[in-house]
């Protein structure tokens, strides 16, 4: 790291320049986007059915619900939106929620614990011009003694003194060392350069030789000007490319040994659970004999745990190995970088405006930036959750999600008893997993982080937003550690994330059915839907997260979140062999000219949506409810449609499957649905009964 940083407007042209090479790749990439580009082609793409999800690929007419149910129920939809950029109703409805909980943050209409903290932060990132003069002066001096350090050691001192406030390579949550247990400390890598990257099945196993090709891999033009920028930061003023391109392959040869979802989808039976590697400091410390690991962990008081868990302690040692002072200038450039990508949201945002303006996206200024730099989990992302759970969705939509979830447990009770090969061991820990099963709707079970003690120092009395932040930064550390060795807290899953992310998720090591409150919307969660469409929309989601407790991944770990299968080994031949048939189905159906779905990559999603859509319709039927708009809700959830090239990408990248897919293939196998639209033999959802697949619960497929 030398020099003062590049000018700004230098620095936009090298990024201009990047996008050029960038637009250059997407223009050869072939047949995909030719089709997407509207109709350099009149015959459509995709098989069974049309992939109506790619822009431009839209049959003349709308096809019958026995044919092409998705594109039946959303052809309306699509057909208006074809001109669009891309549609999806879903991300159009997240967009309300900043508005309403921005009110009231500033209509002084509430007051909860921590909003007056919140409204200094919140003011200080509307601060244009403090941050404008600023600059990155308040970093600087962190960076100037990364540059500074001479060897490995002096880096050491640096990142081990109690006033260089960043972690840089390890990630330190505390969770659940099991559930019948305490809270320990678990262990991941800290990822920057490789985050921005795909996660497909090629993640982090490849180093990568030329500077196309890992632009090519950039998941967004934002965040690539970022990676370009922040080195001009750190004063890299000739090579950038060549400079990205050391940084990438130096983390990538470590972050490889870590764990990945694209790598547990894929891997062995077994991966899961194989990899939580419950380990005490001494063995930890064994693991790293030149990077400080021991140091860190009692810098920022994770050293009081009982014992730690490691993911695949081969990225420790991985990481230890390139700490040498051979590799000591390259390590320093990635120290200095994985600091300013922590600290850039809370710098100057004119970094990155005169790209985004470029680029088409909105400019962050006194309007955006507050909710930009307040909406994280690192800051106040979880006051901001907790006040649109309460004042904006209510008690009755908690009470509502609260009984479908129940009832889908209840419903899955059932799919588990009448499975007729499962032995009868293997049911009972199913069982009991579904017994132990935590539930955190709309607000993590402990309730969320507590500001209540938090003392920001506003910008009167001389404080900055760079300033606030690691103050709130230490504030959460240290309210994390008070759980360290208490009973264990399945809701500590919620502490890494945005609650007010557009998300729902299983987590297999604490057994706990997560339902952020960020998902739920007017289109997610109309007000004036019936009970079918609720089970057909959000209920379908719930579903195909507990059924992720059953799937190849999550049935890898017990009710209590340790890596014991559930299934002998006798049934989890049976069960391997259904998912097999599952992922050859797969594998069979077109989505893009010359590209067939990844069958193996998607089996773990696509296991959990066939048996989430198997419940959600046994507990439908159990109330009575009308299935026709159960199902026709559960499509238009899912309606969705994008560029055909941006789809190639996801579907390399992405272990869900495609919208269309999603629905189609999952009603095809279920018998109420031929009942409910009279499919027979020769319309294009049919499926003989023998061929439907089915994995839980009782069925014609016993494969």
């Amino acid at each position: 790291m030398k020099g003062d940083p590049l000018p700004m407007n230098q620095m936009k042209k090298t990024f201009l320049a990047l996008l050029a090479l960038l637009l250059a790749l997407s223009l050869s990439t072939g047949a995909a986007e030719e089709a997407a580009s509207g109709q350099a082609s009149s015959e459509l793409f995709g098989s069974p059915w049309p992939n109506t999800n790619a822009l431009g690929n839209l049959p003349a007419a709308a096809p019958e619900e026995k044919d092409d149910f998705y594109t039946s129920v959303n052809y309306d939809a699509l057909a208006a939106n074809q001109n669009s950029a891309m549609y999806m109703p879903l991300l159009v409805s997240v967009a309300e929620i900043e508005p309403a909980v921005t009110a009231l943050v500033q209509d002084g209409s509430v007051s909860v614990p921590g909003m007056d903290q919140l409204k200094i932060f919140w003011e200080q990132a509307a601060d244009i011009e403090a941050l404008r003069n600023a600059g990155i002066s308040e970093v600087k001096p962190y960076l100037d003694r990364i540059a500074a350090a001479s060897s490995i050691e002096e880096l050491n001192a640096v990142l081990t003194s109690d006033d260089f406030p960043f972690s840089p390579y390890v990630v330190m949550p505390v969770a659940p060392l099991a559930l019948n247990e305490e809270n320990g400390v678990w262990l991941y890598p800290a990822f920057s350069v490789t985050s921005d990257f795909s996660n497909g099945p090629n993640a982090y196993t490849e180093t990568v030789a030329d500077a196309a090709t890992l632009l090519g891999k950039v998941a967004s033009q934002e965040r690539a000007f970022y990676l370009v920028s922040s080195l001009s930061l750190l004063g890299v003023e000739d090579d950038i490319l060549g400079a990205l391109l050391s940084l990438f392959n130096m983390e990538a040869g470590y972050a490889k040994e870590g764990y990945s979802e694209a790598k547990a989808g894929l891997a062995d039976y077994g991966y899961i659970s194989n990899a939580p590697h419950r380990m005490t400091a001494e063995e930890i410390g064994s693991l790293c004999s030149r990077f400080p690991l021991a140091a860190t962990l009692k810098k920022f008081g994770k050293d009081k745990t009982s014992a730690f868990v490691v993911p695949y302690p081969a990225w420790l040692q991985a990481l230890d190995s390139i700490w040498t002072d051979e590799n000591l200038e390259n390590v320093k450039l990635l120290t200095g970088f994985k600091v300013i990508m922590e600290a850039s949201p809370f710098l100057d945002p004119e970094y990155g405006n005169g790209v985004r303006t470029d680029s088409g996206q909105p400019v962050m200024d006194a309007n955006t930036n507050p909710w930009a730099v307040c909406n994280r989990a690192d800051t106040f992302g979880h006051l901001l959750a907790g006040l649109y759970a309460e004042k904006v969705l209510g008690s009755e939509l908690k009470e509502t999600l609260t009984s479908i979830t129940q009832g889908l447990i209840g419903t899955y009770r059932d799919l588990i008893n009448e499975t007729e090969w499962l032995s009868d061991n293997s049911r009972a820990r199913a069982l009991e997993k579904l017994d132990h099963m935590r539930l955190n709707i709309l607000e993590p079970d402990g309730g969320y982080y507590d500001f209540s003690s938090l003392k920001l120092t506003p910008s009167s009395e001389g404080g900055s937003l760079f300033n606030s932040y690691l103050q709130i930064k230490a504030y959460l550390n240290d309210q994390e550690n008070s759980f360290i060795g208490k009973p264990a807290k399945a809701d500590l899953a919620w502490k890494a994330v945005n609650p007010l992310g557009t998300n729902c998720f299983y987590d297999p090591f604490s057994n706990s059915v997560n339902l952020l409150p960020g998902y739920m919307t007017s289109f997610t969660c109309p007000k004036n839907a019936t009970e079918a469409e609720m089970m057909g929309g959000v209920g379908s989601v719930i579903a195909h997260e507990i059924s992720h407790a059953f799937d190849f991944a999550g049935s890898q770990c017990d009710a209590f979140g340790l890596g014991n299968a559930i299934l002998s080994e006798a049934d989890l031949e049976t069960f391997l062999a259904k998912v097999k048939a599952l992922e050859n189905y797969y594998d069979g159906i077109t989505v893009l000219p010359g590209m067939n779905v990844k069958g193996t990559f998607q089996r773990v999603e696509n296991t959990a949506d066939l048996a989430g859509m198997k419940a959600a319709v046994k507990l439908a039927k159990s109330r009575n409810l009308d299935l026709a708009s159960l199902f026709r809700a559960n499509a238009k959830l899912d309606c969705m449609a994008a560029p055909a090239a941006s789809l190639e990408n996801t579907y390399n990248n992405d272990p869900h499957g495609a919208f269309y897919l999603r629905v189609n293939v999952c009603v095809q196998m279920i018998d109420e649905f031929y009942d409910t639209f009279e499919v027979k033999e020769g319309d294009g959802m049919y499926v003989k009964p023998e061929d439907r697949l089915c994995i839980w619960g009782a069925g014609t497929d016993q494969r």
